[in-house]
């Protein structure tokens, strides 16, 4: 990672720009074939659609057809003429001439039925006697049919059809099974049973025929409970049942849409769809809109290539400028700034800034050795005399009167402070005063600070009077209110804020100073302990300032960092000594530690240079 950093950051101006443009083109590009692949998902999605209701209207004919079959069935089931002969068969006596006559109308009427047949392998129909009479159509496996599994599957059905679907080999058979109860009286004796074995293969290749008419040749497959009734081939077969849906595959070698259907009857269909025809429209598809995203790629590369070298060529000429000035060091003539000198974005505003830089530049520098010279003849008296205090306080007061008299306010809060701060740090030898005057020394200092920074500086006091008079080692909270500002102001383009706040705690009294800059370590003053970080600007001020916290008043004294929420909080634990202590607030009042306006409490809001 640090040496791609290390690559980006010595990559030339064109290269950035480049990369950054190519980047983005990359981004459009895959954008664009991702949304390209939604609309042909939407494709597929439809090609299913219409391919499924081509496979539902195909196993809607087939089911109309096997409902041909069942409806036969219950012609036959609910026959007068056949109840009452197959009755007669069941309570007469063998060999009389009305048991006879019963045989013979039941043979008439089985061959009656079977003539309304289509796609059928065979109709059988047994007595309770046992007597079978039987009409095949195609080559069948055997005369009887009508075996005691089937019959007593059919029994169990109870009058209701059933249909039976066994492997035999590598062909499969369908049957449709029923028990002939007797009706009359509803008595509901058996009479006896009837089968009908289904040509399934050519009732399918039947209705296949009739959609190859109609420009539609399906390669299909159909399953029943598991085993395979038609293959159109063996490619087919080999597929299997799987769950409901499409997948693409390819067969013999060209793309196919697989689609699985469960028709309302049960059956399973899987029918093989052409898809090379529409593989080769698609592709055709995708690639033109590849070649024109490259197209509009290359395009945007030359153009855009030619818009960064207009600008770049601007940025070259300024390090011309930058090589010519370090030289020679003589300043821009105007002859040379006035090609910038109508021209209003950035880089007008750098040639034209640098050009007054070295202006300035050769200006300040005369100035500077004017100054040279004067300071030169000054330097025996500045060594001879020693400016005191006292002397530097009369000045600021006669600088102080004179902005007075002038009426400039800001020279002369500015002077008042100043002379505030060098009493405080000259005259005032005390070790120890109260956070009172300590924070007095913060005002002073702050009010400097307010013609400094303007309005990019504001401070928020919230001190309770109950901390006022408590003890604190001198210029304590100046150096902290300091370093925020260094670290904070300094750095930020927004309102830097400020806040300081103090408040009695169950274990002594808090001063917080609060800053809403980039923040630092909580654990600094550890690691400085410990020697994990060597000190250095901030880290020295801070283990100083809680060093002689810490001698002054006891170890369990001293600095705490905390931040959060954006905002970083340094906190002055010192002990309780004011004159006369008021009773301990509780831990768990209702007023949240160091927050909030409690009674008594000094709390002043000023918003630096307004």
């Amino acid at each position: 990672m640090r040496k791609l950093q290390t690559f980006w950051q010595n990559l030339h101006l064109r290269a950035k720009f480049l990369l950054i443009l190519l980047v983005g083109i990359v981004i459009i590009g895959v954008d664009a074939i991702a949304t390209l692949l939604i609309p042909l998902r939407a494709y597929d999605e439809q090609l299913y659609e219409s391919s499924s209701q081509m496979i539902s209207l195909y196993a809607e004919q087939i089911k109309h057809e096997m409902k041909n079959y069942e409806d036969i069935s219950y012609r036959i089931l609910t026959d007068s003429s056949l109840q009452e002969n197959l009755a007669i068969i069941k309570d007469a006596s063998p060999g009389t001439l009305t048991w006879i006559d019963a045989q013979r109308n039941v043979a008439s009427r089985a061959a009656y039925y079977s003539l309304w047949f289509s796609n059928t392998v065979s109709f059988q129909l047994r007595t309770s006697r046992g007597t079978t009479y039987s009409h095949f159509f195609r080559a069948s496996s055997g005369a009887n049919e009508l075996t005691d599994e089937r019959m007593t599957a059919a029994a169990c059905r109870q009058g209701r059809f059933i249909w039976l679907t066994e492997e035999n080999g590598d062909a499969s058979r369908l049957f449709l099974v029923r028990e002939i109860r007797e009706m009359e009286n509803i008595t509901l004796d058996n009479l006896g049973y009837m089968l009908i074995e289904v040509d399934f293969p050519s009732l399918v290749e039947q209705y296949s025929q009739a959609m190859g008419s109609l420009g539609v040749e399906p390669r299909c497959a159909v399953y029943n409970k598991g085993i395979c009734l038609y293959a159109s081939d063996d490619g087919i077969r080999a597929l299997g049942m799987g769950e409901d849906g499409y997948t693409y595959m390819k067969s013999d070698g060209k793309p196919v849409l697989c689609v699985r259907y469960t028709a309302t009857n049960g059956l399973k269909y899987v029918t093989l769809v052409d898809y090379s025809g529409i593989r080769t429209t698609t592709l055709a598809a995708v690639s033109v809109t590849i070649l024109c995203i490259l197209g509009a790629a290359l395009l945007v590369v030359a153009v855009s290539t030619g818009l960064i070298n207009s600008i770049l060529v601007h940025f070259q000429v300024l390090m011309q400028k930058f090589d010519a000035f370090a030289i020679s060091g003589e300043p821009i003539s105007a002859q040379e700034s006035a090609c910038y000198k109508d021209r209003f974005d950035e880089i007008g505003d750098l040639h034209r800034g640098f050009d007054w830089m070295t202006r300035e530049w050769t200006r300040v520098n005369h100035e500077k050795e004017e100054q040279q010279h004067l300071l030169q003849e000054k330097q025996m008296q500045q060594l001879r005399a020693q400016v005191r205090p006292h002397f530097l306080y009369n000045t600021l007061e006669s600088i102080y009167c004179l902005a007075q008299n002038s009426g400039d306010k800001r020279i002369a809060v500015m002077t008042s402070s100043l002379g505030k701060l060098l009493r405080a740090s000259l005259n005032d030898k005390r070790d120890v005063v109260t956070v009172r005057e300590d924070l007095q020394t913060v005002r002073d200092y702050l009010s400097i600070q307010e013609i400094r920074y303007g309005e990019r500086l504001q401070v928020e006091y919230a001190v309770d009077d109950a901390v006022m008079p408590c003890h604190i080692p001198a210029m304590t909270v100046q150096p902290l209110v300091e370093n925020a500002i260094h670290h904070a102001a300094e750095h930020m383009l927004d309102t830097c804020i400020i806040r300081i706040s103090g408040n009695v705690v169950p274990d002594g009294i808090d001063v917080i100073v609060q800053d809403n800059g980039p923040g630092i370590d909580e654990d600094i003053l550890t690691k400085l302990e410990s020697g994990e970080v060597q000190p250095e600007g901030l880290g020295i001020g801070l283990r100083n300032i809680h060093k002689r916290v810490q001698h002054t008043f006891g170890k369990e004294y001293g600095l705490r960092i905390h931040c959060e929420d954006g905002c970083t909080q340094i906190i002055i634990h010192l002990p309780d000594t004011r004159p006369e202590k008021p009773e301990t607030p509780r831990a768990d009042s209702s007023t949240p530690r160091g927050t909030g306006e409690k009674k008594g409490e000094h709390r002043v809001q000023t918003v630096i240079g307004r």
